[in-house]
């Protein structure tokens, strides 16, 4: 865990003024020290989810001063909803809590770019009912 958070902090020492370059040598250092075997199946599973992601997306606060190294902000956001699952038990059905989701992303979405919810929702869903596959 130590040694990814310093890969961490070594990334955020470019300040979104990084290379490629600099990401692959950030992302070999991070497969150099995630290859071992791993007896927590947790672990295993955890490191082979995070080695299939390319590395420009893991790495993309590197090169790009505009996107943050951690997604706190976003984790922050889905707190709300996170809570009003919990107090109110969760949805009864999957389709419930897949339109709760949906709706909660669009709602926040809105709130973080300045919209209204009440005008982008509408416009929201008939974009996605166009796009929407049959079946």
């Amino acid at each position: 865990k130590r040694a990814l958070q310093q890969i961490h902090k070594e990334g955020k020492e470019f300040k979104g003024h990084g290379t490629m370059e600099d990401v692959d040598k950030l992302y070999h250092e991070m497969v150099f020290l995630l290859d071992t075997d791993y007896e927590h199946p947790k672990c295993r599973s955890f490191v082979n989810n995070l080695l299939k992601r390319k590395k420009e997306w893991l790495f993309a606060f590197v090169m790009h001063p505009e996107v943050e190294s951690t997604n706190n902000r976003a984790e922050r956001a889905l707190r709300p909803s996170v809570i009003y699952r919990k107090v109110s038990g969760g949805s009864r059905t999957e389709r419930g809590a897949d339109i709760y989701a949906r709706l909660a992303s669009i709602y926040y979405t809105s709130k973080l770019r300045k919209n209204s919810f009440i005008k982008d929702t509408p416009k929201v869903i008939v974009r996605k009912s166009r796009n929407a596959k049959p079946g």
